[in-house]
């Protein structure tokens, strides 16, 4: 899928220069004494993640040095994407910043203003990487703005529902009228409901949903309701809208019955996902990041579905992507090893660990990412799901809406009275009004504008 380009013009460029000094010499001299060539080109990698995803971006490295002996790639390991972040915007406010380094997408909008990055679809064109057919499109989509693509997506994964497959009877959960529930199929939201009721009991609680957009806003948009007014260009949230209210309130109806979930207490001493491992908790949300942590847990069966469905099919996604540094002494060189980044082989290298899915759409139709010898059985719900994800807002102004939105349903989850719900939510709406941008003046360039790169130059 990817052809990394090999120096060779460098040892061409390298005979010309002994040629040319040898042409210099006086006749019967013998020639001077030149200095050795530069060593190899040393290119800088910034990234975070557990130690086998840390372990797995050095192997890459090494496996491309060895391809590409003129060029070493140095992995610079950060604990958390904050610390990673932190540390980049640093080292290239001071004009020594990595080569390339792993963002959130959420960090996208941020780093483009701020001039952080630069666009690398030219250059990854020029390297043959098939943006057509190759790798997810919203994913590139996700990681495009002004016309280009800003940073290379490596990695999304979609919420899904991880289930303990020793207290869900899924046969039971169709019910005798319902249809039944597959990987395939998924299931309905009534199905998801009566699961969690049936998986009450002897001490265990049916499921947990965290009280946060994240995990909140695929119910509100399978139900037909939307979270913002507009996702490129948010102005207001929208969650007093009909179908918006009508949809929480379904969800309300299930995760506020303290027989069927844990209370704010209850989580405080004891997380809903260590209760999930430990067999107390029966159903989770979550990403494929999550499955390397069940997988570790002895006793532990485990399986995952889509979301439930309420009307259309939606979930969020967590999305993840390589980025250039501004103003690299050797983006070619850079953009040959990001190029091999994305490939393949090295994509399967990340893909083994558990704890990645990436955008290359060979790589997670393969044994490297399904691995079905392993937890869980319908590994494939992930990249069935891949095309459901939905986005939430990535401007700058965003965050702190988003954080107004989760304080609300942390209410709406957990006080003890939560009518009129209506009031509530318009209240929310209203003050995010004033947090956010106004839209963007007419005859300016939208988000929306931008495209995204959808085959090679």
């Amino acid at each position: 899928m990817v052809r990394v380009r090999g120096l060779a013009r460098v040892a061409a460029v390298t005979a010309a220069l002994a040629v040319a000094v040898a042409g210099c010499t006086p006749d019967g001299e013998a020639p001077p004494q030149t200095k050795e060539l530069a060593g190899p080109a040393l290119l800088s990698v910034a990234v975070y993640g557990p130690p086998p995803v840390i372990a797995a971006y050095t192997r890459i490295a090494a496996d491309f040095t060895e391809k590409n002996p003129n060029i070493v790639v140095n992995v610079k390991p950060y604990d958390s994407r904050a610390a990673e972040l932190k540390a980049t915007r640093e080292a290239i406010a001071k004009g020594h910043g990595p080569n390339l380094f792993l963002i959130d997408g959420h960090d996208l909008s941020g780093l483009v203003a701020a001039k952080i990055t630069q666009p690398v679809d030219e250059l990854l064109g020029e390297r043959q990487v098939d943006f057509g057919d190759g790798y997810s499109r919203d994913a590139l989509e996700a990681f495009s703005s002004d016309a280009a693509l800003q940073c290379m997506p490596t990695a999304q994964s979609p919420l899904v529902v991880y289930y303990n497959t020793r207290l869900v009877d899924l046969t039971r959960a169709q019910g005798r009228d319902g249809n039944p529930i597959s990987a395939d199929t998924g299931w309905t939201f009534e199905q998801f409901a009566r699961a969690a009721r049936q998986a009450s009991h002897g001490g265990h609680r049916g499921v947990y949903v965290a009280p946060d957009l994240d995990q909140v806003a695929p119910f509100i948009w399978s139900g037909g309701g939307q979270v913002v007014d507009n996702v490129e260009a948010p102005t207001t949230l929208t969650l007093s809208s009909g179908q918006s209210v009508a949809a929480l309130q379904t969800l309300l109806e299930l995760v506020r019955k303290p027989r069927l979930t844990y209370d704010q207490d209850q989580l405080a001493r004891r997380s809903a996902l260590q209760r999930f491992k430990s067999g107390q908790l029966a159903m989770i949300l979550g990403y494929r990041g999550l499955t390397p942590q069940l997988r570790q847990q002895e006793n532990l069966h485990f399986d995952v579905l889509p979301l439930p469905k309420l009307g259309t099919r939606a979930t969020t996604g967590d999305l993840s992507g390589m980025c250039m540094s501004r103003n690299v002494a050797d983006s070619g060189q850079t953009a040959d090893f990001l190029a091999y980044l994305v490939s393949d082989p090295a994509m399967a290298v990340l893909a083994r660990t558990g704890y990645v899915m990436p955008t290359n759409l060979s790589v997670i139709s393969s044994d490297a990412f399904l691995q079905p010898a392993q937890m869980p059985a319908s590994a494939s719900v992930f990249a069935d799901q891949v095309r459901r994800i939905r986005p939430l807002p990535t401007t700058i102004d965003w965050p702190p809406v988003a954080a107004l939105a989760d304080r609300q349903l942390n209410k709406l989850f957990y006080e003890p009275v939560v009518d009129p719900l209506l009031p509530r939510l318009t209240a929310a709406d209203q003050t995010s009004a004033g947090m956010l941008a106004p839209p963007t003046p007419s005859g300016s360039p939208s988000p929306s504008e931008s495209g995204s790169p959808t085959s090679s130059p």
